[in-house]
């Protein structure tokens, strides 16, 4: 099972700033907020199931989630003469 990253961590050399968030602080609210949610999607798949966007309505959710779970061990680099940028989920 893939998990979902748990820090967040951005640099810049311009400023020598570091700053780690942790990510597994949203997860309670985004937790939440899918499940307000989740009856109004459930209502307009039902809806739209005839015309065949109930299921990747549906599918929508885990999606995303699955997405977000690739996230982890992403490093994004960007380097010019005048700056340096480091953006790393782990």
């Amino acid at each position: 099972m893939t998990f979902p990253p748990s820090l967040l961590r951005v640099r810049t050399r311009r400023r020598r700033i570091g700053l780690w968030l942790p990510l597994i602080l949203l997860w309670l609210p985004a937790l939440a907020l899918a499940l307000l949610v989740l009856p109004f999607v459930l209502f307009a798949a039902a809806l739209l199931w005839r015309r065949g966007i109930g299921w990747p309505l549906l599918l929508a959710g885990p999606r995303l989630f699955f997405c977000f779970c690739g996230l982890r061990g992403l490093e994004v680099k960007i380097r010019q003469p005048s700056r340096h940028v480091l953006v790393y989920f782990r």
